[in-house]
């Protein structure tokens, strides 16, 4: 099996990297009471895309939670989360699906996991509902 990037790779392209700014640029959220009950399954799942342009490279991070009870037709809570980071690239290096990958999983995931933790205990509070505090994000 074929290593995803070389550790040496990997390593040259996030020397070059320099967080520029970080923020939420969308956030869509539903609170459906008919659908709640006391047996709620949270799922959440993450997504990213990236493009590099010139030393610039932005990424789209998107967190989507939901709510719901297995036997009811709908979510209760749903809430999405899109956020941007934008890094300056220093060095020329050409930023690659492979590093992205791997970045998003160890870097970029973790570090947004703590800004959405706090969205979602915030937005479902100002549902009504009693606070959700998500775990600690581990790898």
């Amino acid at each position: 099996m074929k290593p995803k990037i070389s550790p040496e790779e990997y390593r040259k392209i996030l020397e070059a990297l320099e967080l520029d700014t970080l923020y939420l640029f969308e956030l869509n959220s539903k609170f459906r009471e008919e659908f709640l009950s006391q047996s709620l399954k949270l799922d959440i799942d993450e997504k990213e895309s990236f493009i590099q342009e010139n030393n610039i490279l932005k990424v789209i991070y998107t967190f989507k939670l939901t709510a719901k009870d297995d036997s009811m037709e709908e979510a209760g809570i749903t809430l999405q989360a899109k956020y941007t980071v934008r890094y300056q690239v220093k060095k020329e290096v050409q930023v690659t699906k492979e590093f992205m990958n791997v970045f998003s999983e160890l870097s970029i995931g973790m570090l947004l996991w703590t800004y959405f933790r706090e969205l979602v205990n915030n937005m479902v509070y100002r549902m009504g509902m009693p606070p959700l505090v998500l775990p600690l994000k581990k790898r």
